[in-house]
C-alpha cells in the first residue's frame, strides 16, 4: 500500500493540467493533497475533500477567489482507490478531514491536516496545532489505527529546524506522536516539512519512505510517499 502527500501550493507554480499529468504517471493507493484545487486524477476512483474555503470573501486574511483567479480552494483533499467506511467529526472542517478505510492492515483512519496555513502567524498556527492534537486524541480513543498526514510545516531533523514553524510546535507534535504510539516514517527525509505518521504496529510493514517530486518543480514543497507491505 502506497500513501503519498503533496502540498501543491494551490497550483500556482504549475497549472493544474501539468500537475495532473505528472501525478497520473504515479501509482498510489492514497494521495493527500494540501493547499489544493480539484484535480482530475485517473488512478483514483474516489475523491474526498474538506469543506471548501468560502468564496468571494476575506477568509482568514485572504480572498481566495481573487487569489486563485476563480478556482475553488480546499486545504485538504484525499484521493483514494477505496471508498471510506466512516467519517469522523473534526474541529475545523475547512482545514481537516478524517476518514476511515477498510484495508488489508485493518480499519485505518486518515487524519488530513495543515498546521501553519499562515506558517507561524498567530492565532492561526496555535489554533491549527490545538485542533490537530484535540482531534487526533479523540479519534485515537476510538480507533488506534490513525495515520496523521499533511503539511505540518515542520522538519523533525535537528539540523533543519530553520524550516519549522517554531520549536514549541515541533515539541508538541513529537509529544502527540509519542502519546498516540505513532511513528513518523517521513521524519528523516531531508528538506521536508510534509509528513506521514503511522501507528507503531505498522512499523514492521514499512518498505520505504521517499520523495516522488522535489520542491520547486511543481510547487514549493516536496511530495513524499511511503510503501507498506504485508510481509518483509
Amino acid at each position: 500500500m502506497k500513501i503519498a502527500v503533496f502540498n501543491i501550493d494551490w497550483a500556482r507554480k504549475k497549472d493544474s493540467l501539468e500537475i495532473e499529468t505528472f501525478i497520473n504517471t504515479l501509482n498510489f493507493d492514497f494521495l493527500i493533497l494540501t493547499e489544493a484545487v480539484q484535480l482530475h486524477l485517473d488512478n483514483f476512483k474516489y475523491t474526498y475533500s474538506c469543506s471548501p474555503i468560502p468564496e468571494n470573501i476575506i477568509y482568514e486574511n485572504l480572498n481566495y477567489t481573487e487569489y486563485l483567479k476563480g478556482k475553488q480552494a480546499f486545504r485538504t483533499i484525499l484521493y483514494s482507490k477505496l471508498p471510506y467506511s466512516k467519517k469522523y467529526p473534526v474541529t475545523d472542517d475547512k482545514t481537516n478531514l478524517a476518514l476511515e478505510f477498510e484495508t488489508e492492515y485493518g480499519n485505518i483512519v486518515f487524519y488530513c491536516t495543515i498546521i501553519g496555513t499562515w506558517f507561524n502567524r498567530k492565532p492561526f498556527v496555535e489554533n491549527e496545532l490545538k485542533n490537530t492534537v484535540q482531534d487526533c486524541t479523540a479519534i485515537h480513543s476510538i480507533n488506534k489505527n490513525i495515520i496523521i498526514v499533511g503539511d505540518l510545516n515542520t522538519s523533525f531533523r535537528q539540523e533543519e529546524m530553520r524550516l519549522s514553524i517554531n520549536s514549541s510546535t515541533t515539541e508538541a507534535l513529537k509529544k502527540l506522536i509519542e502519546d498516540l504510539d505513532l511513528i513518523n516514517v517521513t521524519g528523516e527525509i531531508t528538506q521536508n516539512i510534509d509528513h506521514i505518521i503511522i501507528p507503531k504496529t505498522l512499523k514492521k510493514n514499512i518498505l520505504e519512505a521517499k520523495t516522488f517530486v522535489d520542491k520547486n518543480i511543481l510547487s514549493d514543497h516536496k511530495g513524499v510517499y511511503i510503501s507498506l507491505v504485508s510481509d518483509i
